[in-house]
């Protein structure tokens, strides 16, 4: 952890050395993009795929079925 730290700390020091800004919102997205880059380089990136296959079965008369359910239960509860 300690190096993955100091890793990320030397990337932005690295990255953040240019400062000729005409406006602030060129100065903030440049200090995103480089937060987002140093810590990308530092830490990796996590891939957020499902892991759960996809539903063959679904299809639109599955989904009406659902919907038709979830109105009858809601106007037994009310």
């Amino acid at each position: 952890m300690k190096v993955q730290v100091f890793l990320y700390k030397k990337r932005l020091d690295e990255k953040l050395g240019e400062s000729n800004f005409e406006s602030t919102e060129e100065c903030y997205q440049h200090l995103v993009k480089c937060i987002h880059e140093a810590a990308k380089e530092a830490l990796g990136e996590k891939n957020l795929r499902s892991k759960t296959k996809p539903f063959y079965y679904w299809n639109e008369e599955i989904e009406l079925l659902i919907k038709e359910k979830k109105g009858k239960y809601l106007r037994w509860i009310s």
